[in-house]
Formats: structure tokens, sequence, C-alpha cells
């Protein structure tokens, strides 16, 4: 464990940086999100990186979005490498609705071989009504 300058108290290792667990212990079961899709805002460190790092440990391919692509991209690759899982990193900017209809829009081209189905157009239908809406729908298998 790690100490912090300021109050000593225990942390975790991790804490201070932003590379991947080197070891996870599954609370629940490891295929829980097994064939889903998660779409992270802020995925390219802290908090958001977690969560994107723990929802691929758990079977979900996941696009992890912000503003600085550089980050994402060194971010998805990390989290890629420490999981076998798909992350698709993607700049946009949560204050631009038109940068997330185009992360979705990518998101659908590049994860979702099925975007013409049934699924996809209710993906497309709720984004158009509220573009900053969380979307979740199944991922297919990787090939």
């Amino acid at each position: 464990m790690a100490t912090t300058q300021e109050n000593k108290e225990l942390l975790p290792e991790d804490v201070g940086t932003d590379d991947c667990l080197t070891s996870y212990t599954h609370i629940y079961s490891p295929d829980l999100l097994k064939d889903q899709l998660a779409f992270i805002t802020g995925g390219g460190s802290g908090i958001g990186l977690r969560i994107a790092e723990i929802f691929m440990r758990h079977g979900c391919d996941t696009v992890i979005a912000s503003r600085n692509l550089d980050k994402l991209k060194e971010a998805a690759q990390k989290l890629s490498a420490a999981t076998g899982r798909r992350c698709l990193p993607l700049c946009l900017d949560v204050r631009k609705p038109e940068s997330i209809t185009a992360a979705v829009d990518e998101t659908l081209k590049e994860l979702t071989p099925w975007a013409h189905s049934t699924p996809a157009k209710c993906v497309q239908a709720t984004r158009l009504r509220w573009p900053t809406a969380l979307c979740s729908w199944p991922a297919p298998p990787p090939t």
C-alpha cells in the first residue's frame, strides 16, 4: 500500500497512476457483462479509466471518450492489453451534442456490425431524443 504525504493514510498501490491493476479478484461473475458494450465519458484517466477496466474484466467491450485523444489512445492500449477486451478511444466534448452524436455513430460503425438492425435503430432514436443519454447495447463477440 502507498501512503500520501499529507495525511499518511493507506491507499491502494494504483492511486496516483493510470496503470491497470496488477491483480484483480472478481467479486461478481467474471462474465457478468459478457457481450455487452459500455460507453464511458472521461475514460482516459482516473475513475473513468478504472470503471472501464472493471467493466472489461467482467467481459464488456468498452468505448472510452473525452477531449484528449492521445491520452485515450494510450489508455485504450493499456486496457486492452490488461483485459483482452476491445476498447475504442473516441474524442468528444460532452458540452457539444454534435460530438456526442458523432461518437455514437462511430461506435455503431466500429463495434456493432448489426448497425442497421432494430436494436441499433432504438439506440439511434434514443440518441436523437436525448443526445447525452447513457446508452447500452449488446456487443458482438470478437472475431
